[in-house]
């Protein structure tokens, strides 16, 4: 984890201070937002757009209501890659956990990062022209919603299928491949998410168990989800 541990980040929060971390793969990012929930403070992970991989996680004390990194985004023309991205950022000296996802599009390249990498990244020329600084507004591919489900159980493939409107079949492919992961850590074929759990599903999105209310008549459970993607 780049920046500060997850301890240090709770103990920040504890001390009536808020703490972040640099931008952190998915797998990197679940674990220690994870572990700030548990241990009671507050916490938020935050990439800039909705199903970000990429995210800032940050802690805070609970009576602050949300905190986070100011982020942005620099737009590069004739830019088709993310690779050609980072490599220019990285000939320029800027750190990697400085920059977030890099999203595409027919005409360039954009990348999300943290304010303070803005002038250093506009000054970049991957594509033979300098970057221009845009709205985050223009990344926003995917949506974050709230769903209100019935499963038979908490396993993954469950709970997959019903966040992302999937079968449990086919979702269960994505599970097998290693593409999806429970607080960071791989999921395994019968792996489970509690209330607080949170489960990124590459090429999917993510989402968070808010709230487990209880069972049905018939033995199945009724959760309360988040979804991003």
């Amino acid at each position: 984890m780049r920046g500060p541990r997850a301890d240090e980040l709770v103990a920040a929060a504890r001390g009536g201070r808020v703490a972040s971390s640099g931008f952190l793969e998915p797998e990197a990012a679940d674990a220690p937002a994870a572990e700030l929930r548990r241990s009671g403070v507050g916490v938020s992970s935050d990439g800039g757009r909705p199903a970000a991989g990429r995210r800032v996680v940050t802690a805070h004390p609970l009576e602050v209501p949300r905190a986070g990194p100011r982020l942005g985004a620099v737009w590069f023309r004739h830019v088709g890659d993310e690779g050609t991205v980072r490599s220019a950022a990285t000939a320029a000296g800027i750190d990697a956990s400085a920059l977030g996802d890099v999203v595409t599009d027919a005409d360039g390249a954009a990348v999300v990062a943290l304010a303070d990498a803005l002038p250093a990244l506009v000054a970049l020329r991957p594509g033979g022209e300098p970057g221009l600084e845009v709205p985050l507004e223009r990344l926003a591919q995917g949506r974050t919603r709230r769903r209100e489900a019935v499963v038979p159980s908490l396993r993954v493939d469950a709970l997959g299928a019903k966040a992302f409107g999937v079968s449990r079949s086919w979702f269960t492919k994505g599970i097998a491949a290693g593409r999806v992961h429970v607080n960071g850590a791989r999921a395994g074929k019968s792996a489970e998410a509690a209330a607080g759990d949170e489960v990124w599903a590459d090429g999917l999105g993510r989402f968070r168990v808010l709230e487990v209310r209880g069972e049905t008549r018939r033995g199945n459970l009724k959760v309360t989800i988040e979804v991003e993607g």
